[in-house]
This record gives structure tokens, sequence and C-alpha cells, in this order.
């Protein structure tokens, strides 16, 4: 990934049943509520708990609205997704979002060790 890309990141594509689906990287407006999102999901998905995962995914309104934001899909057509699709489609939006952090990171690690 070069410099260009940090700032401009081209979106990733993934087939989700018969249709192709661009998945962006999160905005600045909408990273406290992806980060919470990101973080409940990362826990449900620790204990393993495929219940609690289901009744996340079902009141989650941040699942929505981060689909809605970090994709190419319509509301309509989130609304009307399975919600293991769902749950299956914000984890690729984590990972997307995910190689640009560590990306920043190992930018920053030299300036952070002091060399300048």
């Amino acid at each position: 990934m070069n410099d260009l890309e940090i700032l401009f990141p081209t979106p990733t594509r993934i087939k989700v049943g018969r249709r192709v689906v661009a998945v962006r990287s999160v905005e600045f407006r909408h990273f406290d509520e992806f980060g919470q999102a990101a973080a409940e999901l990362m826990a449900i998905l620790a204990k393993g708990d495929l219940a609690m995962l289901y009744t996340w995914a079902e009141r989650a309104g941040a699942l929505r609205s981060i689909l809605s934001t970090c994709t190419d899909l319509s509301a309509w057509r989130i609304n009307r997704l399975p919600i293991s699709v769902a749950v299956e489609l914000m984890l690729h939006v984590i990972a997307q979002n995910s190689r640009f952090f560590g990306q920043a990171l190992a930018n920053a690690a030299p300036l952070l060790a002091g060399d300048q």
C-alpha cells in the first residue's frame, strides 16, 4: 500500500450472493460508531455465543448505519439481508479498516521511536 492509497483508499469488492459490493473505509464522522460496533462484535465473537450474536445484530442500529456508510448497498437492501450475511459483511468492513490502521501504525512507528 503506497502513501496515496492511505489518503485515498480504494474500496474492496466482494461478492454477496449474485451482487458485487464495494466495501469502503470508514469516514471520520462515523469512526466512533464504527469503533463501538466493531468492539461489541469482536467481544461477542470471542465468547462464541450465537444467541448473543443474533440478538446484537438484530437490535444494533450501528450495524445498519456502518453498512450503509461503508458499503454501496442501499438501506432497503441492508434491511433485507439475512443477519448472518450482515454480520459477515461487517467483518469485511472491519478487515478493510484494520489494514488501513495497520499501515498507519507502521508508518508512525519510526516517528514514535524518535527516528525523524
